[in-house]
């Protein structure tokens, strides 16, 4: 009886290490939780405040080249690519804020020492694959201009925007999000690691096994169920994307 006793204490002080571990991440800023406008500055820095490990926000390009943050290609119903900064920031977020400039956003959140990471989502252009390349280039361009390259993960759905990056910025940390490539394309693209769907990583099991012996990164996205969060933790993702940071920073730190 000891012997087993032994066994499951030693099993629940393993999943309390692993949730220490686990890193959370705020999608699309503090949002939900704090009543404000997604991927808005002020969800930006909620996130900072609550001490979130990072904050996933998403970039895009308009029409006259200024890159926004926004995760929709769509601002108020007006397509982001197809109109100017001017015509789209006619309309304001819901708290007051014009719609966010990327240099804005990267300039908050890399204002202080604080420990906070920008998660740096560049989404894949409606309509050509060169403004996306363009929104890549100018993006990680940007990043080091203000001397923040370190203060950035990337991630994207389009393996071709993780591959220019990682041609111009040799030790960026890039993700990819979209499961469509085996992990040996993954590694062979140079990349850090995934950042599946939570779905994806629960519906088969062997995908964070075979990932960490490989000694890649494993994020997951949007872990927004007790239940779901503590799967992931169980199979060792480390970072979690959740529209409840404040919530899922408290139950790291609970006891079990």
């Amino acid at each position: 009886m000891k012997k087993i006793f032994i066994t499951l204490a030693t099993f629940c002080m393993l999943q309390q290490l692993k949730a220490q571990d686990t890193k959370i991440i705020a999608h699309r800023g503090a949002w939900k939780e704090f009543n404000l406008p997604e991927n808005s500055i002020a969800a930006l820095q909620k996130a900072i405040e609550i001490k979130a490990y990072g904050s996933e926000f998403d970039v895009r390009r308009t029409l006259d080249g200024k890159l926004v943050v926004n995760h929709d290609p769509t601002h108020f119903g007006d397509t982001i690519e197809l109109k100017t900064y001017a015509e789209l920031n006619a309309k304001k977020l819901s708290n007051g804020e014009d719609l966010p400039l990327l240099e804005d956003y990267f300039k908050t959140g890399t204002a202080s020492k604080h420990h906070t990471l920008l998660v740096c989502e560049i989404k894949a252009a409606l309509l050509s694959n060169t403004t996306s390349q363009l929104t890549t280039t100018e993006t990680i361009a940007l990043a080091k201009k203000l001397g923040i390259e370190d203060r950035i993960i990337y991630i994207s759905f389009d393996f071709e925007v993780l591959q220019t990056i990682r041609a111009n910025r040799p030790t960026a940390t890039v993700l990819y999000l979209e499961n469509n490539k085996s992990l040996e394309d993954i590694l062979a693209a140079k990349f850090n690691g995934i950042n599946f769907n939570y779905a994806q990583f629960i519906g088969d099991p062997s995908i964070a096994v075979n990932a960490k012996k490989q000694n890649m990164m494993l994020g997951s996205w949007t872990v927004n169920k007790d239940e779901d969060f503590n799967k992931l933790v169980a199979q060792g993702v480390e970072f979690i994307t959740t529209n409840f940071p404040e919530r899922y920073l408290t139950i790291k730190k609970a006891p079990r």
